[in-house]
C-alpha cells in the first residue's frame, strides 16, 4: 500500500497543468471559475473621498467648539447626493448637506452625522465637533489604480466577482472546465427513480461525486450505472475516455470476483499507477492513465468515495485548471469524544467542527461505517488519525481537514 502523500505525488505528477485551455466568459457566468489573468485595478477605489453616512460636510475647524449648549452655526450652501457631486467649494462658516456614498465637496474635511444637527431657514446647527476625516472614506484607501487585485489561479468567489465588477472586467479569462464522466459500477445499483428490490440499492454516488466535482470546477457528464460485466465495464470506460479529460468510477476496484475495473483498465492498455493506499476509509483507491485521460477508480461505499475524492481527485481537478491552492484547509482542534484509529492505515473520521467556550472542538459523528450516507451528510470535517495511532482520547489536540 502506498502512503497517502506518495499516492498524491504520483497523481499530481501525472496530472497536466492548465496551459492554453482558457476562454473568455461574461462576468455573470464566471462564479466558481479559475482566473487565467491577473486582475489590475483601473482606478482608485473609492474614486473620491466618500461620505460614510448622511449628514453635513463641514470644515472641522469651524465646528471645533460645538457643544449641545453652544452649537456651531453654519450656512447651508448646497447638497451632495450619491451619483451627483456638489460642484462648489465649502468655505469658512459653510456646510453642504451630504448623503451616504456621495463625494465630499472640496474645502470640507469631515462629515457630521445628521443625528446631532438641526437646520432652520438655511442655518445648520451642529451640537458636536468633528475631527479631520471623520466619517469619510478617503480616495484610494481600498485600492490604487494599477494595483494587483487578484492573481491568475484564484477561484472566482462571490466577493472576488464584486472586485472584478468594480474594476470593469465585464469579460473574464478563465480556465476551460475539465470534462469529467462519472460511472457507477455494480449490478446491485438501480437509478434514483427506481424502487430497489431486497438485494438492490439506489445509485447515490453519482450525485455526491457530481456535486463534489462541479464544486471543484469540472464539467460533469454522467453515463449512469454499469453492471458487473467485464465487457460492459471495458466498453463504458473506453467510451468515456474518448470524450473526457477525466473518468471517475465508483465501485468495482477491490479484490472480489466482480471487481472488474482494474482488469478492464489493463485490457484497455491503461497504465495503473496507484492501486491501494494506506488509508481508512478508501484503501482500494485506483488511479490510472488511458492515453491522456485520467482515470480515478474510487471505492463504492459512499463515505469512502467522498474521502477519496477530496484527498486525491479534487487536487487533480484543481491542478488541471491552474488553481494555486490545491488542498483543503486543515486546522487543529480538540476532540469532543474519543476517536478510534485504524493502524497501519491513516484514518479520516467524519466529524463536525464546533466552537465551545471559545475553543475549537471536533465531534466525531456516530456512523455505521463507510456506507452511512445519512451520518456523513452532517460532516463538515475529517479528523485525521495517523498510521501509528490507535486513536485519541477526549480533549486531545488533533488535525482536521475542513470539507466546507
Amino acid at each position: 500500500m502506498l502512503r497517502i502523500e506518495d499516492a498524491l505525488d504520483i497523481i499530481l505528477a501525472h496530472t497536466p497543468t492548465a496551459t492554453n485551455n482558457k476562454e473568455e466568459v461574461p462576468l455573470a457566468d464566471a462564479l466558481g471559475r479559475v482566473l487565467r489573468q491577473d486582475i489590475i485595478s483601473d482606478l482608485d477605489l473609492p474614486p473620491f473621498d466618500r461620505a460614510r453616512m448622511d449628514g453635513y460636510a463641514v470644515r472641522s475647524v469651524d465646528v471645533a467648539t460645538a457643544r449641545p449648549d453652544q452649537p456651531a452655526q453654519l450656512k447651508e450652501i448646497g447638497e451632495a447626493v450619491a451619483g451627483q457631486a456638489f460642484s462648489g467649494f465649502v468655505g469658512v462658516g459653510e456646510a453642504v448637506r451630504i448623503m451616504t456614498g456621495a463625494p465630499v465637496p472640496a474645502g470640507a474635511d469631515s462629515v457630521q452625522k445628521i443625528e446631532v444637527i438641526s437646520v432652520n431657514n438655511g442655518v445648520v446647527e451642529l451640537y458636536e465637533p468633528t475631527r479631520p476625516n471623520q466619517n469619510i472614506t478617503p480616495r484610494g484607501i481600498e485600492a490604487k489604480a494599477g494595483n494587483l487585485m487578484l492573481q491568475a489561479g484564484a477561484v472566482i468567489s462571490p466577493a472576488a466577482a464584486a472586485v472584478l465588477a468594480s474594476f470593469g472586467y465585464a469579460m473574464v479569462e478563465v480556465s476551460v472546465r475539465p470534462r469529467l464522466v462519472l460511472l457507477s459500477t455494480g449490478s446491485e445499483l438501480v437509478e434514483v427513480w427506481e424502487k430497489p428490490s431486497a438485494a438492490q440499492i439506489r445509485n447515490s454516488n453519482t450525485f455526491s461525486l457530481a456535486g463534489y466535482a462541479q464544486a471543484a470546477g469540472a464539467e460533469v457528464l454522467s453515463a449512469g450505472v454499469v453492471r458487473d460485466d467485464f465487457n460492459e465495464t471495458k466498453l463504458a470506460i473506453a467510451e468515456a475516455a474518448a470524450i473526457a479529460d477525466v473518468v471517475m468510477l465508483s465501485g468495482g476496484v477491490s479484490m472480489g470476483d466482480y471487481d472488474l475495473v482494474k482488469p478492464a483498465l489493463k485490457e484497455l492498455g491503461a497504465e495503473i499507477l496507484v492501486e491501494k493506499v494506506a488509508m481508512h476509509p478508501g484503501k482500494p483507491t485506483v488511479f490510472a492513465k488511458l492515453g491522456e485521460t485520467l482515470i480515478f477508480g474510487l471505492p463504492g461505499n459512499p463515505v469512502s468515495v467522498a474521502v477519496s475524492f477530496h484527498i486525491f481527485a479534487r487536487p487533480a481537478l484543481l491542478k488541471m485548471q491552474g488553481v494555486t491552492e490545491l488542498h483543503l484547509p486543515r486546522v487543529f482542534a480538540h476532540t469532543a469524544t474519543a476517536v478510534k484509529g485504524a493502524p497501519p492505515r491513516r484514518s479520516h473520521q467524519p466529524a463536525r467542527l464546533v466552537i465551545r467556550n471559545g475553543r475549537a472542538e471536533v465531534e466525531p459523528l456516530k456512523w455505521a461505517g463507510s456506507s452511512d450516507v445519512v451520518a456523513f451528510m452532517q460532516a463538515d470535517t475529517l479528523i485525521v488519525v495517523p498510521e501509528d495511532r490507535k486513536g485519541y482520547e477526549a480533549g486531545e489536540l488533533v488535525e482536521a481537514v475542513l470539507l466546507k
